[in-house]
């Protein structure tokens, strides 16, 4: 959910520009509905917190965004976006804090290009910081950079290639992007992309769609100074397999509900310098969700 969000629009995008060799596909700038607005919610239940001091942990976000299609030519545009996002990280017998509601803003921009040859290309940018401390970005923000190509091997295969990467709150992290789809025909696609999309997907017609889809999930954050460890760092780290349901109108509106279980991952606290980390492992739970886009 933290969202590489809203691929399948970005995907999609270049559809909208003039055809030069078919005129009767042309679209305006604004049949394409350029605005989009959106959000999303998931919840996790309880969780069995495998640590010295047991208990359990509960995790639940939502989040609501802006974005925009900005084109520079028929192959390649860009996507600015800004989102807020809240999320609840509840583990009751936390021993090095108490807070357990957190809120940050989004600030996003993703390059798309189709203009190299059989390549389709994604580098996003992003910066997340804390909206209660918001006047100390270099205590409390974290930057996070996605470089994504696909490459057509065949009209039904494709291999993707790239990395991905973060840094602040005293750590970096970078992965690399290793995967392939294949989708037989116009109904089915199946496709593992690590570490960010996994799924088996069935198009029943042009607005639905049915799947079943990994759903990684990751926060990393800082608590604030008035806590029994102040400005503690925390990672939470998860993946789920879920059934999950979407219908879409092209361009224009797009919902999703899904349910699954979650299996569960790790869960560090480290001290304000990065340093003293105390590492649990999180069991698994169900979860749920939904989301909405909606263009203008």
């Amino acid at each position: 959910m933290k969202r590489i969000s809203k691929l399948i629009f970005i995907a999609a995008a270049p559809l909208f520009l003039c055809s030069e060799e078919d005129p009767a596909l042309s679209y305006s700038y604004w049949d394409i509905h350029p605005l989009h607005i959106g959000g999303n919610m998931l919840r996790i239940g309880k969780a069995p917190v495998d640590s010295h001091d047991s208990g359990h942990l509960y995790f639940r976000k939502s989040n609501a965004y802006l974005n925009m299609l900005v084109p520079i030519n028929r192959h390649s545009y860009f996507f600015p976006r800004v989102e807020f996002n809240a999320f609840t990280l509840d583990w009751n017998r936390n021993p090095k804090f108490n807070e357990t509601h957190f809120y940050y803003a989004q600030f996003g921009l993703t390059f798309y290009t189709t203009g190299l040859d059989l390549w389709r290309w994604i580098i996003r940018a992003d910066y997340n910081l804390d909206l209660e401390h918001f006047s100390h970005p270099g205590t409390y923000g974290y930057f996070s950079l996605l470089m994504w190509g696909k490459y057509e091997l065949h009209k039904k295969w494709h291999y993707h290639v790239g990395a991905m990467g973060s840094i602040g709150l005293e750590g970096h992290t970078v992965y690399p992007i290793i995967g392939i789809d294949f989708a037989p025909n116009k109904h089915w696609t199946f496709e593992a992309i690590f570490p960010i999309m996994y799924g088996i997907y069935y198009n029943l017609d042009k607005h639905w769609r049915f799947s079943i889809k990994g759903r990684p999930l990751k926060e990393r954050f800082r608590t604030g100074s008035h806590e029994p460890q102040p400005r503690s760092v925390f990672n939470y780290s998860s993946i789920g397999t879920e059934f999950n349901i979407q219908y879409s109108q092209f361009l224009w509106l797009e919902i999703e509900i899904y349910a699954g279980y979650n299996f569960g991952g790790n869960f560090y606290i480290k001290n304000q310098h990065g340093r003293n980390a105390l590492y649990t492992e999180v069991g698994g739970a169900p979860y749920a969700g939904a989301s909405l886009d909606y263009g203008f």
